[in-house]
This record gives C-alpha cells, structure tokens and sequence, in this order.
C-alpha cells in the first residue's frame, strides 16, 4: 500500500476539487491510502456530500491554516506548526505516510518540505522538477523556480537527480542532460565551456569546484551529457530528457510554455503532442512531494494525478535511488578533490 498526505486547501479549487480528485484517486488505485489534512469541519462535509465514509482507506488530520504564496511563505512555515503544509511534511517525516500531495502555493510546499524533510544527503538545496513535452517522451525540466543563483555544482546536482528520476519513474534507461543557456545554440559538438562566468548566461550557473564550469562538470560524471541546449532546443523536443537551468530561468521558461499552450497559437517547431504538463516533482528534499500546480490544482482530475505521479515515485523507491544517486555524486566529488571515499 501506498499512503499519500492530501493538502484540503492547497490551490484555487480547494476545498471541493481536493476532494474529487481524493474520490477518483481512491476508485482508481485499490493500493492507495489517503491522509486528507486540513480542516475536519470542512473536510466531514464535503466527505458526506459524496458519500465518501472516513475509516479504512481514507483518514482525517486535523490542520486549520492555510499559507498563502509570496516571499512571506518560508517565514510562515516555520511559525505555523498548524499549517497543511507543515503538517503533512511532518506526516512523512514521522514514517505516517510516504508521499504528499499540495495544489500549492508551491513555495509554501517547498519551504515546508525543506524545513521539515530537510535535504537528502548530499543535496544542498531542492529543485522543482516539470515534465514538458509529450506523455510518450517528456523532458524533465529543473529548477522551475524552486531556487535562484544555483551554482555550477548545483546545476549538477541538478542534472544527477532529474536523470535519476527519468531512470526510476519514466523508464528512461540513459537519460540524455542538457544544460539550458541563453543561446541560440548552433550544434557542432557539445559546449564544455557552458557555465563558466560569463558564457551561456544565467541559466548555466557560475564556476563551480576548481573553478569548473557546470558543463566541464557534468562531462565528467559519466552521464550523457549532450552539452548546451537553448530554448528553441527545448520546445523542439529530442535533444535531452533532462534539462537543467537556475531556477529564475526554468521559472520564466515553464511560464511562457504554459501562456503558449493556452493561446493555441503554437510556434511551428513545437512537434504535435507537445504540451506543459502541469505540477511538479520536488526533488532535492528527503522525500516525496509532488506540487499539483498551474490549472491541474483547480481539477479533481488534476489532483488524482498528481496522486498517481507520487504513488509510482514511492512504488519505484524514488527515495532511495535518490539518496544513492546523491551518494554517488558526493563520491565522485571526494575522489576529485584527493579525499577518501
């Protein structure tokens, strides 16, 4: 069994689309359990309104605050043990359950996650992971906005993470990484120097150990580094199935796709099919929590979704090849540097 946290009043159709999506969820996955938190009042009433019966494999935790989005956010976190956010973090902090589920604010549910779950060993901080392109091939993009000013060593953790979760969730046997720059990228071989101060803009990120740049980094951790990937490159499709870039970029880039899909009016390069998908995986952090963010957290359908995206990561046993992708990279870096293992 899978056991999944459910923030009630994450997102603009909370309480009732949290509830749906709660209803079809459960009538879908015979496996799956489900924590609903927030407040109980509420949450009785719109349990009975579907004949919906609290025991078995449906349950209660009771937490009446909901924090709202902005810079504000992580301060709150932290002083709001009631929270839903912080409650549910706290449920799988505590072994209660093995995933959570949120509709947002997603910088509510990353503060949360960060403050509660803390890193996974090895990680400095965590990434929004999204998948964009078509359901058959996505592209796993991060950060989408989780962070600003990464570093080149985090660009790589980055990229060690995002092609560990393509391997155990999307059954990508070697995950091809990109590093997102400014552009235009013209190809004739990867761009090792992509990175460095001043070259690829900031989407590459900075030096980082040694004074490498993130792609002089990545070259050297024996993934499929495919070197520098621009925009057009992205929308494209078929260059990489992880894409990593600083979380100001990836957040205005997801952005754009998104205000691009809903317009109808798609560039000619977009291939048919392609398409944001909405929410995201937050990676980075000791456990699994997954945002069900953008018109996805306004739906029942959206929310059921997302469930079924956390119930496979802890099906897989996303947490551990987390942990060991990490440990592999902390590794690599320790024999770089001339330390013992």
């Amino acid at each position: 069994m899978t056991h999944v946290a459910v923030d009630l009043l994450g997102g603009d159709g909370a309480p009732d689309a949290v509830v749906n999506g709660i209803d079809s969820a459960l009538g879908t996955d015979e496996s799956l359990e489900v924590s609903l938190v927030g407040p109980s009042g509420v949450a009785e009433r719109l349990l009975a309104e579907r004949r919906l019966a609290v025991g078995g494999r449906l349950r209660l935790v009771e937490a009446p605050h909901l924090i709202g989005p902005g810079q504000d956010a992580a301060r709150e976190v932290r002083s709001r043990r009631d929270a839903t956010v912080r409650v549910a973090t706290r449920l799988i902090r505590d072994g209660v359950v093995d995933a959570v589920v949120s509709a947002g604010p997603f910088e509510a549910l990353v503060a949360a996650a960060s403050f509660t779950l803390g890193p996974a060993p090895g990680a400095t901080r965590p990434a929004l992971a999204v998948l964009l392109g078509s359901p058959s091939r996505p592209t796993i993009l991060l950060d989408a906005g989780a962070a600003t000013g990464a570093s080149a060593d985090q660009l790589v953790q980055y990229a060690v993470v995002g092609s560990a979760y393509a391997t155990v969730c999307l059954d990508v046997a070697r995950p091809r990484i990109g590093l997102l720059v400014a552009g235009p990228v013209h190809r004739g071989g990867p761009r090792l120097d992509a990175g460095r101060p001043g070259v690829g803009g900031p989407a590459a990120g900075g030096s980082g150990a040694g004074g490498l740049g993130a792609g002089e980094l990545l070259a050297g951790l024996g993934l499929d580094f495919v070197g520098a990937v621009d925009a057009a490159g992205v929308v494209a499709g078929g260059q990489a199935d992880v894409v990593v870039c600083d979380g100001s970029i990836g957040a205005v880039v997801v952005s754009w796709l998104q205000a691009v899909a809903e317009s109808g009016d798609q560039p000619p390069q977009v291939q048919p099919g392609w398409y944001p998908q909405e929410g995201a995986f937050v990676v980075g952090v000791d456990g699994i929590v997954v945002v069900a963010g953008g018109r996805s957290g306004s739906t029942g359908s959206g929310i059921a979704r997302a469930i079924a995206q956390a119930s496979v990561a802890d099906r897989s046993g996303w947490v551990p090849r987390q942990r060991a992708a990490l440990a592999d990279l902390v590794a690599r870096r320790r024999t770089r540097a001339g330390l013992s293992a």
